[in-house]
């Protein structure tokens, strides 16, 4: 078989750039958009030519969002592939059941979901919706040939605030997300705010040159700890997705 493209297993956009699109699919005020933020605010300091869109949402009174945020970015080449460079489009929808006619619209032609959970004790029934929403909302695909991946925001909570993670584990478990405590290391922990905080720093830091390299870009070395604990389950998803598609496409 010849060297497979992005193209042979990803749809292409307007451009014909390979696209993946993840779905953020979370319960209200959990953060899914201070993780779009954050992601987008560190494309634009590491390489800003890569931007293809800006973030764009529509909110209520409340500051919830009530439709979507939708990013673009595009991505270096995989290392040690000869893959062209594959364009995300990160998308979140409400948690709200009112919101159930905009959910079924962002969701089509989905090739990954995040569920993006809370760390928070208030939050243990709102998790649970979610994923039995995301289940309901996919179907008989939902972790197989749609793979699933969790992250759990407001990891900076204390001990004794946060839920505790192996029920959510488990959870996912019940529900098909996953299909053992093995693969609990689709389940990820973080915290946007701490992510947000410590590119301000960098930004406003004496040493700023530090950070950044000759063209003003942030070098990925320098990338936070915190802001690795954002990227990862982008990554995950993306190795879960490839590796299922090209999969099938060896099947065939």
């Amino acid at each position: 078989m010849s060297q497979l493209e992005l193209t042979d297993i990803f749809s292409v956009d307007r451009q014909g750039k390979p696209t993946m699109k993840i779905v953020l699919f979370g319960p209200p005020l959990s953060g899914k958009t201070s993780m779009l933020t954050v992601f987008n605010a560190l494309r634009r300091m590491e390489n800003p030519d890569t931007i293809v869109s800006s973030l764009q949402k529509i909110q209520d009174i409340s500051g919830r969002t009530v439709f979507f945020d939708q990013g673009v970015f595009q991505t270096p080449p995989f290392k040690g592939k000869k893959f062209d460079r594959l364009r995300y489009q990160l998308w979140t929808i409400p948690g709200e059941e009112r919101h159930k006619v905009q959910r079924d619209i962002v969701m089509k032609g989905v090739d990954g979901v995040i569920l993006f959970l809370n760390f928070e004790n208030i939050a243990k029934q709102m998790n649970e919706e979610i994923i039995k929403g995301a289940k309901d909302q996919i179907g008989e695909k939902f972790g197989k040939k749609v793979p699933v991946v969790a992250f759990i925001n407001k990891s900076d909570l204390a001990e004794n605030e946060r839920i505790d993670k192996r029920e959510i584990i488990q959870n996912m478990i019940e529900e098909g997300a996953i299909l053992s405590d093995k693969a609990a290391n689709h389940v990820m922990t973080g915290s946007c705010l701490n992510a947000r905080n410590d590119l301000v720093e960098i930004l406003n830091s004496p040493n700023r040159d530090e950070y950044f390299d000759d063209n003003n870009r942030l070098t990925v070395d320098k990338r936070p700890d915190s802001v690795w604990l954002i990227v990862r389950p982008i990554q995950k998803l993306t190795q879960l997705v490839v590796e299922q598609r090209i999969e099938i496409v060896q099947d065939s």
